[in-house]
C-alpha cells in the first residue's frame, strides 16, 4: 500500500501540493507515479477539500486527515499511524510518498519493494542518492564534516554517502506499528537516479523542477 501525506497548508508557497509541474499537480504527480506500482493500494491523507477534489477520480482513496494532524506540526508518522489504524493495517509493505519531490525514479521504487519482500534482514528503507562530496557544517566557526581539512583525499578513496531525497520511504507495517518511526528496524539506502534528487521548498525550486521537467518527464528518464 501507498500513503501520500499532503496537507493544504503551506509557509512557503501557498497552496503548494497543487501547484503544477508539466501539466500535472505536485499530488497528481505522486498518485500517477504510485499507480505505476503494481498491486498498489493508494491513499492520500488530507485536509483540503481542493487537493481532494483533484485527484477524485483517480482508482485510489481519499481520507479526510483528522484536525490533529492537520498543523504545522504534524508529522508524516502520526498521519501514517492514522491511516494504518483507521484501515485495520497490521502486516504488510508500506510506500511512504511525498508529494513535494515531482521526480519518481519508479524502477528505483521497483527495486526497493523487491528488497523488501525479499530480504528478511531489511525493515525499512529510504530514497538516497550516492554522494562523495567535502562536506562542512557551520558551528561557531565551519568545520570539516566528512573529512580533514588538512588531509584532502582523493575522491575514489574516500567512502560514498547516502544523501535523503524524501521522495519515498518503505517499510513493514509490523516494525513502524511497534516503532513508530518511518526508519524502524535495520534501516538501508534505496539508491536511485541522481535527477530524482529535486525537493519543493521555494519557488525557485519550483521553476526549476518546471524547467527541468521539460526533459525528465520523457523516457528515459520516466519510466
Amino acid at each position: 500500500m501507498t500513503i501520500i501525506p499532503v496537507r493544504g497548508g503551506s509557509k512557503s508557497i501557498p497552496q503548494k501540493n497543487l501547484q503544477t509541474v508539466n501539466g500535472k499537480s505536485l499530488i497528481e504527480r505522486a498518485v500517477i507515479g504510485a499507480l505505476k506500482i503494481e498491486n498498489n493500494q493508494i491513499f492520500v491523507s488530507t485536509d483540503d477539500p481542493k487537493i481532494a477534489k483533484q485527484v477524485c477520480d483517480y482508482p485510489i482513496t481519499v481520507l479526510n486527515r483528522s484536525l490533529a494532524n492537520s498543523t504545522d506540526q504534524s508529522s508524516s508518522e502520526s498521519v501514517v499511524l492514522e491511516v494504518l489504524k483507521g484501515n485495520g493495517v497490521l502486516d504488510g509493505i508500506v510506500i511512504l510518498l511525498q508529494a513535494t519531490s515531482p521526480f519518481i525514479d519508479i524502477n528505483g521504487l521497483r527495486t526497493a519493494i523487491n528488497t523488501m519482500q525479499k530480504s528478511e534482514l531489511v525493515d525499512s528503507m529510504f530514497s538516497a542518492v550516492s554522494k562523495n562530496e567535502f562536506i562542512w557544517e557551520l558551528g561557531t566557526n565551519w568545520e570539516p564534516v566528512n573529512h580533514n581539512k588538512l588531509l584532502r583525499i582523493p575522491r575514489q578513496s574516500r567512502s560514498p554517502m547516502a544523501v535523503e531525497t524524501g521522495s519515498f520511504y518503505i517499510f513493514k507495517a509490523d516494525k513502524f506499528l511497534e516503532e513508530k518511526t518511518r526508519f524502524c528496524g535495520v534501516t538501508v539506502p534505496a539508491f536511485t537516479r541522481n535527477w530524482t534528487n529535486f525537493d519543493i521548498d521555494s519557488h525557485e525550486d519550483l521553476e526549476l523542477c518546471r524547467d527541468l521537467s521539460q526533459v525528465l518527464d520523457f523516457p528515459p528518464y520516466l519510466v
